[in-house]
């Protein structure tokens, strides 16, 4: 057994602790508490970090690490990634992932892996768009879910892709990460597409995750049948006879009727919501994870949390891909979901969407997220020169975005930034 010792520590599931202990036996929690509680009479090994606080990994549940280098390549195409609208956006992701090899998504994705690490991430929820890459993930320690992209509107590209997606569901190389499907979005898959995902992962007891109702442009393609999306993004990409007809309802209930609001189908955005789809998603048991920085970078808006907040919508936290972000950093995020919905979440309710409810939707329950005895042995070091006090610790976590990152890393006990992780 091995106790560590804490100016402070983060359970999440409970107030945070002054003088904190966290005991550890065989690659789990055996006990966590005061260190008056914990200390005397305990004869084995003892680790004493001081000034620092304790806490659960982060836990990032949408991003797409295969784009982690986004940026170099729209340098060396001499494209700016910054765009002037969402579909001038999409377009550009679209020309650029055009121009490269499977070899340069694979380096990206393991930069993308180690990184998450660097910053203090524990586990993921990943959307890779080629099937072929699935192998890699075994190297990595990183826990959570890696979801198969599929998108495009075209019978027979769809079900290819699903078929591929589901030859790749039964193999046995994800190391720590459970496989899932990703039906990319309502406007990017058709009705019948999306009815017969949704269907295979009910009866499959696949996990699953979407995109909803990210952009103004989404919801006119669905609710009217016209707009950007339809005449910008359409042709490019050979749809333009597969016109979609209006469905006279927001995305939210369009995925509703087609099966997508199950409890294993992570949501994902989220910002172009009333507060009856707040409801309905509430009533379904649905997580969404919110995006924060992405979504200021697309010009988006802002996720109604007001709405989510009262109506009991689970929230978690993601940075999404660097082809829209800076960082991959968790850190960042929270920083910017603090001033983003900070006047109607407290720092204590972020944290968690930040650890515990993004751990909880992708089916890590039990093993990641709080600070609990029987849950897996997984917490990130914090070292704090000039500690807060106690009833200002979760703001100060809250708001110190780029200036946190962790000193240490622990998955199932095992020390990671010490070796090749700390400066990947």
């Amino acid at each position: 057994m091995t106790l560590y010792l804490a100016r402070y520590l983060l359970p999440i599931s409970a107030p945070p602790i002054e003088d904190g202990a966290l005991l550890l036996h065989q690659g789990r929690i055996e006990a966590v508490g005061r260190r008056a509680e914990l200390l005397p009479g305990f004869t084995g090994e003892v680790v004493d970090f001081g000034d620092a606080a304790l806490l659960p990994p982060l836990v990032n549940a949408h991003t797409h690490l295969e784009l982690s280098h986004f940026p170099r390549w729209a340098a060396a195409a001499v494209k700016s990634h910054a765009p002037a609208s969402f579909v001038d956006w999409i377009l550009h992701l679209i020309d650029i992932k055009r121009g490269l090899a499977e070899k340069d998504l694979l380096v990206s994705l393991q930069d993308g892996l180690r990184q998450c690490l660097r910053f203090g991430t524990g586990a993921v929820g990943d959307i890779l768009s080629t099937a072929s890459l699935s192998q890699h993930y075994a190297a990595s320690p990183l826990c959570g879910r890696v979801y198969f992209e599929l998108l495009g509107v075209e019978p027979t590209v769809w079900q290819d892709a699903l078929l591929r997606a589901e030859a790749e569901l039964g193999k046995d190389h994800f190391g720590r990460l459970q496989p899932g499907l990703a039906p990319h979005a309502p406007y990017s898959l058709s009705p019948v597409a999306l009815s017969t995902i949704f269907d295979a992962a009910r009866q499959h007891n696949w996990p699953l995750t979407t995109h909803l109702a990210e952009s103004l442009q989404e919801s006119e393609l669905l609710e009217r049948g016209t707009g950007e999306l339809l005449e910008r993004l359409y042709p490019k990409v050979g749809w333009s006879e597969y016109r979609p007809a209006a469905v006279n309802c927001s995305p939210t209930a369009h995925l509703d009727r087609l099966g997508g609001l199950q409890p294993d189908n992570l949501l994902v955005h989220g910002v172009q919501v009333d507060k009856a789809d707040c409801r309905l998603l509430a009533e379904r048991n649905v997580t969404m994870c919110l995006c924060p920085r992405s979504n200021e970078r697309l010009g988006v808006g802002r996720a109604p949390v007001a709405d989510y907040r009262d109506t009991g919508v689970k929230l978690a936290l993601g940075t999404d891909s660097l082809a829209s972000n800076d960082s991959l950093s968790m850190w960042e995020e929270l920083a910017a979901a603090r001033r983003c919905y900070g006047t109607h979440l407290s720092p204590a309710e972020l944290l968690a969407m930040a650890t515990r409810n993004g751990a909880e939707a992708l089916g890590l329950k039990g093993e990641m997220g709080t600070l609990q005895a029987g849950y897996g042995a997984h917490f990130q070091l914090l070292s704090l020169p000039d500690p807060p006090p106690l009833a200002e610790l979760e703001e100060f976590l809250c708001s110190r975005g780029c200036g946190t990152a962790p000193s240490a890393l622990y998955l199932t006990g095992r020390e990671l930034l010490a070796g090749k992780y700390r400066n990947a």
